[in-house]
């Protein structure tokens, strides 16, 4: 949704203390050179499908659709109240995005989440609703690569790729931004989710510099994670 392009610089305000979780984002860090991504912690359950009951392809539940919810922590990351101008952007960016998708005149549900260990902060974004179409966001992980330069001697590839949406069903993808600079290069990767009644997002942002990426979050390590977090945000309505 590129709210991972958001400065959050300045975020504060906990609103929830750290616990114990699985940290997603064990080996991940800032950096301006590559690195491989670390295995991802799995997630406590919660929210799931009911018990004998599954998700359809449009992403509705036995018995009903999903629900978003913002809960306090996720992952043990405490959730933290942004500056009201970089909650606005949030706001904006998802509203933009959406809006090409057909999610429009839904309720928004945004958190910011500051995971300490990392020095980054973990956006979740998104809407509930009704009506959703997930074959569109189908289609928007479905278009080839793109390459730009900033004409200073940088390269931006960003490459999107549908990935496994897990048990709550729908449709999901990621879209990834690998930045050259001479021989070094980093990659920041942000997912996001559709269902018939939710629509949701997961990027990270770091704290210090907006300049630099969050590095290790290719698709098949932020798909994960996006999938564990569904299991905390993302409830049987």
């Amino acid at each position: 949704m590129g709210i991972s392009s958001l400065a959050l610089a300045g975020c504060g305000g906990s609103s929830g203390s750290i616990g114990a979780g699985s940290n997603p984002l064990s080996g991940i860090g800032q950096a301006t050179t590559t690195q491989l991504p670390a295995t991802i912690g799995t997630a406590p359950a919660g929210g799931g499908a009911s018990a004998g009951g599954g998700a359809s392809a449009s992403g509705d539940p036995a018995g009903g659709g999903w629900t978003l919810s913002a809960p306090s922590s996720v992952f043990g990351f405490a959730q933290i109240q942004p500056q009201a101008s970089n909650l606005a952007k949030i706001q904006s960016e998802l509203a933009d995005s959406s809006a090409q998708l057909g999610v429009t005149g839904s309720a928004q549900v945004i958190a910011v989440y500051d995971d300490p260990t990392h020095d980054v902060y973990l956006i979740f974004a998104g809407y509930n609703g009704s009506g959703f179409d997930p074959a569109k966001l189908t289609a928007k992980f479905e278009k080839m690569p793109s390459t730009t330069d900033d004409g200073a001697g940088d390269r931006f590839t960003t490459n999107s790729v549908r990935t496994d949406p897990g048990p709550h069903g729908g449709t999901a993808g990621c879209s990834s931004v690998l930045g050259q600079a001479g021989a070094l290069a980093a990659e920041s990767t942000a997912c996001e989710w559709m269902t018939s009644t939710t629509m949701g997002s997961i990027s990270y942002y770091p704290k210090n510099d907006g300049q630099k990426m969050v590095f290790g979050t290719g698709p098949d390590v932020m798909g994960k994670v996006m999938r564990d977090l569904r299991n905390l945000v993302e409830h049987n309505s």
